[in-house]
């Protein structure tokens, strides 16, 4: 990625952000509810299973009650505490029985909201703008299509039995305690307010530093993907600890904002814990007090004794359940800020496309968040099968000028205008249709070469496959791999060179065959190797279309029937390359710095090739 595109495009400069204070927790988790409308009534059969399974747990517990109750005024007979035996037996294999259907139906509806949850994250993405999308570490993505999704099942899956069973023997078990006796009914009750009024604090306290630590997570979840990616160049120039330098600070980051956050919160927590765990505290000093004064009998407080002591755990369920929630709202915050972002607006039938030719009118645009303008005043035309080539420093604006082509986003001033029409006015799809976007990183899939070629041309025949990669001086190569066309290239064609991916992009793009074609410096990172076959690939690609190219090595341009030199986000010279280097500005400057670098790589080479050369390396 150039440093253009770091410095523009980055997520902190150009994504909205993530503080709690910008939206509630009910909002956030409230984006998800409609994803789970479709299977509502599963959900609701859940929930009445869980019930009915949550009264089954409650019963041996009245069980023991009457028999003891039984025991102690000798009413109780042998037949009698049989039947309870096997009363208790009955309900909890009933618990076991409702809790299990209940949690096997919440799965079910839980793995379909996932489902369409991430087909509609995925439809979104291709919906937003594609700035907007790469702007995003893919860590964050990644977490958020994986990490994120997998806790809403969590939560749909689990919380909802869970929560039902805790709020039922919560209710339940205090209205039978009032019945009883509303004192001990009381005692009992009181610990659990406390706890839950430190959950309530707790939660609160959580919700602001849950954001942090979302961010955190996706610091270190992006660096750990961009540094297992980047591995092998890495190695290659013997920078592993240095560049692993950054994913460790972000793991130690990510780990003592998590130790700090447990040490704030765990003197709450233990209160929390022990008001829930140890009901006994309230329960038993009152109920003796009572009992010694005649005021309840021995069958009452043992009924406190058997069920109030026991009932507090499930507060814990509802605290595990609000952390949950917590958390889970900040898993729809990518969702949030896609909503957020809005789509570009399309017209709603096809444009007129004159002809093959591109013009910038007085084109100003910067991205969210930065401090000064990408492009200001930016105007050129390139005429139909002409190469146009933008060169500059890193940062200039040259690779922005090339998004805007394509729509990536829209210019806030002027206008842009392919084939004679705004692309404003020109609906997306047809816009791809005319345009390729041969990007600076190559992606392909982990598919077969013909299924990523046939991206360009679903209908594409065999033949077609293999002319468009004879052109790019690919077919070679993929022939030589063990099942040629229908060999898998491995997860980001990691089973290919970088030249290699190259020519395949181009070949995807001849393929296409579209008349308007965009080069985003496709040659800056290859190795000598291929940047034969490479540029011979280019040569074919150029011909006939109108290509605007961003390059560095400034030999592949040199013909340009036109070279803009960017500078600062505004065009300060073009022509072409005699009548800029005549002018003897910054183009020039470019170009003599170029031509001293190749000198000294070929120094070098022929001093490594032969050592008593008398040319040596300046």
């Amino acid at each position: 990625m150039s440093t253009e595109t770091v410095e523009q495009a980055s997520p902190q400069a150009d994504a909205p952000p993530r503080a709690a204070s910008e939206s509630t927790v009910a909002s956030r988790v409230a984006l998800l509810l409609p994803f789970a409308r479709d299977d509502a009534g599963r959900y609701a059969l859940a929930a009445l299973l869980s019930t009915l399974g949550t009264l089954c747990q409650l019963g041996p517990f009245y069980v023991i009650y009457l028999a003891i109750s039984a025991l102690l005024d000798g009413s109780a007979g042998g037949d009698y505490l049989f039947g309870l035996a096997w009363a208790a037996l009955a309900l909890v294999v009933g618990q076991y029985v409702l809790m299990g259907l209940a949690m096997l139906i919440s799965h079910r509806a839980a793995f379909g909201t996932l489902y369409r949850l991430r087909l509609r994250i995925g439809e979104r993405l291709g919906r937003v703008p594609l700035g907007k999308v790469m702007s995003k570490r893919s860590g964050e993505i990644q977490r958020t299509l994986s990490d994120d999704v997998e806790r809403l099942e969590l939560f749909l899956a689990h919380a909802i039995p869970d929560v039902v069973a805790a709020v039922v023997v919560v209710v339940a078990s205090t209205i039978w305690m009032l019945v009883v006796d509303w004192r001990m009914a009381l005692a009992a009750v009181a610990g659990l307010v406390v706890a839950f009024a430190l959950m309530n604090h707790g939660m609160r306290a959580s919700q602001g530093k849950m954001g942090g630590y979302m961010a955190a997570m996706g610091r270190m979840n992006g660096s750990i993907v961009e540094m297992v990616r980047g591995l092998p160049i890495v190695r290659m120039f013997n920078r592993t600890d240095a560049t692993f330098a950054e994913t460790q600070d972000a793991i130690h980051g990510a780990a003592k904002y998590q130790a700090d956050w447990g040490k704030a919160f765990l003197p709450l927590y233990t209160a929390f814990f022990t008001l829930t765990s140890a009901t006994a505290i309230t329960i038993v000093p009152v109920g003796l007090l009572l009992w010694a004064n005649d005021a309840i009998g021995a069958t009452e407080l043992l009924f406190f004794f058997v069920i109030g002591l026991g009932y507090g755990g499930s507060v814990v369920k509802l605290q595990d359940f609000a952390a949950q929630l917590t958390v889970l709202s900040y898993g729809a915050q990518l969702i949030n800020e896609l909503k957020d972002a809005g789509e570009l607006p399309e017209a709603d039938h096809d444009a007129e496309f004159r002809d093959a030719s591109v013009e910038f009118r007085d084109v100003t645009f910067g991205y969210g968040g930065a401090d000064r303008d990408a492009l200001t005043g930016v105007t050129f035309h390139a005429a139909p099968r002409t190469i146009t080539a933008l060169v500059g420093p890193s940062g200039a604006g040259k690779s922005t000028v090339a998004r805007l082509i394509c729509r990536f986003f829209d210019a806030r001033e002027g206008a842009v205008l392919v084939g004679g029409t705004d692309v404003k006015e020109i609906p997306f799809s047809q816009l791809m249709r005319h345009v390729s976007f041969v990007f600076q990183e190559t992606f392909l899939f982990d598919d077969t070469v013909e299924a990523n070629l046939r991206l360009a041309r679903p209908d594409a025949t065999d033949a077609e496959l293999e002319a468009a990669c004879r052109a790019a001086r690919a077919h070679e190569f993929v022939t030589a791999l063990p099942d040629g066309y229908r060999s898998r290239i491995g997860q980001h064609g990691s089973r290919l060179s970088g030249g290699e991916l190259q020519r395949l992009a181009i070949a995807r793009t001849l393929l296409k065959g579209t008349e308007i074609v965009v080069l985003d410096e496709a040659t800056a990172f290859v190795d000598p190797e291929n940047e034969v076959a490479l540029q011979a690939a280019i040569d074919t690609l150029v011909t006939d279309r109108t290509v605007i190219i961003i390059a560095h090595r400034l030999s592949t341009i040199a013909g340009a029937d036109q070279i803009l030199v960017v500078d600062d986000g505004r065009i300060t010279e073009r022509g072409r390359h005699e009548d800029l280097i005549s002018a003897d500005g910054l183009y020039a400057d470019m170009w003599r710095a170029f031509q001293s670098t190749e000198r000294i790589a070929l120094g070098e080479a022929v001093h490594k090739a032969d050592p008593t050369s008398t040319m040596e390396p300046t």
